[in-house]
């Protein structure tokens, strides 16, 4: 994100996150809240065993497991102060324990995040002012639940926190705004949903566990942890056996070092610019990397191939014939090959911008340089024939090279 854009936003999160918490004084909840110093202190030890334990989802980026205790919090009326304490307690009694207090804007985030969640379970309450309470039985206290400030809590953890973290990752490219956020929420949905659900028990049976309630969320959080953590090992592997293709041309000495992880990160900025769907985006990415693949067939069956066309179908039946789950990525190798022609839709403008991205950064030594850069680019137009592509490829160039 650019430093005016990173401004802009950290401004009108705190002036919101501020904003939504004083609700929690104007509609003061029905039910008396949970208070108390010591309860604070449980909750920042749970919040900062949770915090110590992030879950990960298949990109390997952290996600906020502790939600989880600091939305029980919020559900249970507890001030728009306390959550804010519990949260950001939670966070550097973690960060101390693991001596890493690099990152002092995450205890700000965490901090407005609880002071705004408490507010939106006061306004949710408000709303929506019934509570189910559960089977009472002799001698014991029933299980409570403020379903407004429950479905507020759940929706600002499903849809809300997705929704912040696209917002802040658009790198100004507003325009694809609702794209980025619905790829978010669709992506997390089931780690938040297990995080809400978490949460959501912990509040209704607070009443009746009192503070054993803290290490019974604990365990569903771990639990769903490790079979993350597994799956993100597995996801993980597959991409570092792409990147380990990609530089088989390299080792043979037919493409300059990491040729493929530029090429691919280029690509990867060129098809956000051009707001190329999630799925779209992590073919694009295998197909840079394994585009110069066909060098390999070449070296192994000792046999010349027609120009940059049959190097580029070479590479792809090497795809297809490693695995079936890269068929369209072996389609967009093929395709790259001679990409001004008309091909099917899903692999016409990812083939297009490996082109592009490759020859920018094989005939491109300093593309700092603005004049061997627009030079460059305007033989990309002549050889590609699709303005839109080049167009955006010299905007992140641009950005790139352009201090703002």
């Amino acid at each position: 994100m650019r430093a005016q854009d990173r401004l802009a936003f950290g401004a009108l999160a705190v002036t919101g996150a501020v904003g939504v918490a004083t609700a929690w004084w104007l509609l003061p909840p029905d039910s008396a809240p949970v208070t108390g110093p010591l309860a604070i202190v449980l909750f920042s030890a749970a919040t900062a065993i949770a915090e110590l334990q992030p879950m990960q989802h298949r990109h390997g980026e952290p996600l906020p497991a502790a939600l989880a205790v600091v939305g029980a919090a919020a559900i249970l009326g507890m001030s728009p102060v306390a959550v804010a304490a519990i949260a950001g307690l939670g966070w550097l009694t973690a960060r101390l324990f693991d001596r890493d207090l690099r990152h002092p804007v995450a205890l700000l985030a965490r901090v407005l995040g609880g002071a705004a969640l408490s507010g939106l379970a006061a306004m949710g309450s408000t709303v929506v002012p019934a509570t189910f309470v559960g089977q009472v039985t002799a001698g014991s206290v029933p299980a409570e639940l403020p379903i407004g400030a429950a479905v507020m809590v759940a929706f600002a953890i499903i849809v809300g926190i997705p929704s912040a973290w696209a917002v802040a990752h658009l790198q100004g490219r507003w325009r694809f705004a609702g794209l980025r956020i619905r790829e978010a929420v669709h992506e997390t949905w089931m780690i938040s949903l297990a995080v809400t659900s978490t949460a959501v028990l912990g509040a209704l049976v607070h009443p009746v566990l009192r503070h054993w309630t803290l290490p019974t969320m604990l365990i569903p959080l771990l639990a769903a942890r490790i079979g993350l953590d597994r799956y993100a090992v597995a996801s993980r592997a597959y991409d570092q056996t792409i990147r380990a293709m990609s530089r088989l041309p390299e080792q043979l000495g037919s493409v300059d070092a990491d040729h493929g992880v530029r090429v691919a990160r280029l690509a990867h900025d060129v098809g956000l610019e051009l707001g190329l769907d999630a799925r779209t985006l992590a073919d694009l990415e295998h197909a840079a990397h394994l585009h110069e693949l066909g060098r390999v067939a070449i070296e192994r069956d000792d046999t010349p191939v027609d120009g940059r066309s049959g190097l580029a179908r070479a590479g792809a039946s090497i795809i297809a014939e490693a695995t079936s789950s890269l068929d369209r990525v072996s389609r967009i190798v093929s395709a790259h090959g001679e990409p001004a022609l008309r091909h099917a839709d899903d692999v016409r403008v990812p083939a297009r911008i490996v082109a592009a991205c490759c020859e920018i950064d094989r005939y491109a030594p300093n593309p700092s340089r603005a004049g061997q850069r627009d030079e460059l680019l305007v033989r990309l137009v002549r050889e590609i024939g699709d303005l839109e592509v080049v167009a955006a490829l010299a905007r992140v160039l641009n950005n790139r090279h352009v201090p703002h």
